[in-house]
């Protein structure tokens, strides 16, 4: 990156917040139909802003595209992932406490996540390669691996294999978010505080119901 790109990043940066991620979400709901569909257009017109100054602070359409993923990355990883606490012994509290992390992070930016996984997909749709999202996705694997790794397998039914069970877990769990964000990308400018409180009242039946099957009862629990 060149002293001049950075300047007009720091441009960017040194924005009242409001402002900033007005546009930031702005950017970020474009893009969720993809790079090449994305138009600037939309991008000021939900932004309120010229179209020349959205240029003056990236450039070109490509250069918000990348800066938008690392604002993205870096965000998700410091507010999101190094605040989970993964040492937990109960995976069903682990999973709770990052569905209420990602409640106040999607309040401020509603599609950082799905957008985030969008670019990833088509990044490697495209054979292109991203330093930033390949770190996002290892960090995130890395996240559930050691709220695995750290889960009280006491907890589980004895008649139940606590690996399969983590893994019947973690299908249901992920199944769910993926099938709200198929809902958000069909409707992108929905009310995100409104669409987090139905979907941790959700989150939190589907959990009750695993705490059901594979967990002792709490009397019996080690």
């Amino acid at each position: 990156m060149s002293e001049l790109e950075k300047e007009d990043f720091c441009k960017f940066l040194s924005l009242e917040s409001i402002k900033r991620e007005r546009i930031l979400n702005a950017a970020m709901t474009e893009f969720l139909y993809g790079f090449k569909k994305a138009s600037t257009d939309n991008i000021v017109r939900e932004a309120g802003i010229s179209k020349g100054l959205l240029f003056h602070y990236f450039g070109t359409k490509e250069r918000l595209y990348n800066f938008l993923i690392d604002y993205a990355v870096d965000i998700v990883k410091h507010e999101y992932l190094d605040m989970i606490n993964i040492g937990q012994p109960d995976v069903l509290d682990s999973i709770w406490q990052s569905s209420l992390l990602k409640k106040d992070l999607s309040i401020r930016f509603p599609h950082i996540f799905d957008f985030l996984t969008n670019a990833y997909v088509e990044a490697k749709n495209e054979g292109a390669s991203n330093i930033n999202l390949d770190r996002f996705t290892k960090m995130s694997a890395s996240v559930i691996a050691n709220i695995y790794a750290c889960a009280d397998t006491s907890l589980f039914k004895e008649d139940i294999d606590p690996k399969v069970a983590m893994n019947i877990i973690g299908w249901a769990v992920s199944g769910y978010a993926h099938e709200k964000v198929l809902e958000a990308g069909e409707n992108p400018g929905a009310n995100a505080r409104e669409n987090y409180d139905k979907y941790l009242d959700e989150v939190q039946d589907l959990l009750g119901v695993l705490r059901q099957i594979f967990y002792k009862p709490k009397e019996v629990a080690k």
